[in-house]
């Protein structure tokens, strides 16, 4: 079989950025008899002997293409009043070139795929071949639910940001080519739900997103003494700063000698100092590491992954990554939604600060039982979110094969 990919952004092993991780991933362990060509605008700006690297690692050539000439004008210019007046997002105008088409079609592809929202007139650009669009999630339900969220409101720019964006890409939803081989694919249940519903034709399915990489050998889950790691992985944006607010607020005051007695803490990410110099006022062992050059080697040190994420959609990969790293995850709804695990047998999912003080005053007492439950999490996410099982669900509707169901 012959594919051919055309993305916006270049696939690497991490997210370097934008999302080029869960396209790298979905092809690294393809099976061998599958031929990836890779057509990018190289967005994410990955250098020449970053490519060349990444050609080798997927066996795959990469061509880099460039995006109309217009689009990088008005992005160069921040020409925000020429978006703002878009029926579309500005990314949902770019096309490829004839003399682009024509070269993809004189391969004689088997398929094509194609990654992004925001790609949708390029899918258009292929009739009578196969169509895999991995989207991977609904940017119009996080709009949605970004509108539902109060720190939203209290920022009128923030606010007026979402309020302009969300018609935008409902609109954009909404218009998405259907047809018989036209398949799309989200990794997230909700995004699908919400994508079927603004676009009742469409033929878009939930497939588990494929785990990134492990460190071998696997780590023996053996919480640290005297003091067990503790660790939070990402940035301090709005993904998180709600939540992680709430969440040092609840880790201050008269509990804060009781954890600090028993964790150790580690903040990968930027934009914490604030949150690391109160949680050291506070009389909490902390250690702040603004980049990790290898960041699987960096989690799998730790423990137990606290992911605060207050909004979002699709799946977290920093959670998987924990996850399938051997580390027990304490997260919010949005930190574990899409991934195959159960609170309280293989991840804990907490619905509030005060949920996640008492799992972590309970854990130093039962030790045993959160190390079981942190294995377990791992083989559910090694299991569930192998990479060649997300490979081969994906490659499966190239076949135009009725709806995918799991059971490979």
């Amino acid at each position: 079989m012959k594919i051919i990919e055309i993305t916006p952004i270049t696939p690497a092993s991490q997210n370097i950025r934008g999302t080029s991780a869960i396209q790298y991933h979905l092809l690294v362990h393809r099976p061998k008899d599958v031929e990836v060509e890779i057509y990018s605008f190289n967005n994410n700006h990955l250098s020449d002997d970053k490519i060349k690297e990444v050609e080798q690692e997927l066996s795959s050539k990469i061509h880099i293409i460039s995006q109309p000439k217009w689009i990088d004008v008005v992005l160069k210019l921040h020409l925000l009043f020429v978006r703002v007046f878009l029926k579309y997002p500005i990314f949902n105008y770019i096309k490829l070139s004839q003399n682009i088409v024509d070269e993809i079609m004189g391969k004689q592809p088997d398929g094509i795929w194609i990654y992004g929202q925001d790609t949708s007139r390029i899918t258009r650009q292929f009739p009578n071949v196969p169509r895999v669009h991995t989207l991977p999630d609904s940017e119009a339900l996080y709009y949605y639910r970004m509108l539902g969220q109060r720190f939203v409101f209290i920022d009128w720019k923030s606010y007026l940001r979402n309020a302009i964006m969300y018609p935008k890409y409902t609109r954009m939803e909404h218009n998405y080519p259907v047809g018989k081989d036209i398949h799309y694919h989200l990794v997230g249940d909700a995004d699908v739900r919400f994508l079927r519903n603004n676009n009742t034709a469409i033929d878009a399915h939930f497939l588990r997103h494929p785990h990134y990489d492990i460190s071998e050998p696997k780590k023996q889950i053996k919480f640290s003494q005297p003091k067990i790691k503790l660790l939070i992985a990402g940035q301090y944006n709005l993904y998180m700063k709600q939540s992680a607010d709430e969440l040092v607020d609840a880790m201050c005051g008269d509990v804060a000698k009781q954890l600090s007695n028993h964790y150790a803490i580690t903040i990968l990410g930027k934009g914490w100092e604030n949150i690391v110099s109160r949680l050291q006022n506070e009389g909490y062992e902390v250690n702040h590491i603004r980049f990790a050059d290898d960041y699987i080697e960096e989690i799998k040190k730790h423990d137990i992954q606290l992911t605060p994420i207050a909004i979002g959609t699709g799946t977290k990969g920093k959670v998987l990554d924990a996850l399938a790293n051997g580390l027990l995850v304490i997260g919010t709804y949005y930190a574990l939604e899409n991934i195959a695990v159960e609170s309280g047998e293989s991840c804990i999912e907490y619905h509030s600060a005060e949920d996640a003080i008492n799992a972590l005053l309970d854990i130093p007492a039962n030790i045993s039982k959160y190390e079981q439950m942190a294995e377990l999490g791992r083989q559910a996410v090694l299991t569930e979110h192998n990479r060649a099982k997300a490979s081969d669900a994906l490659l499966y509707f190239f076949e135009n094969k009725p709806y995918y169901n799991g059971e490979l």
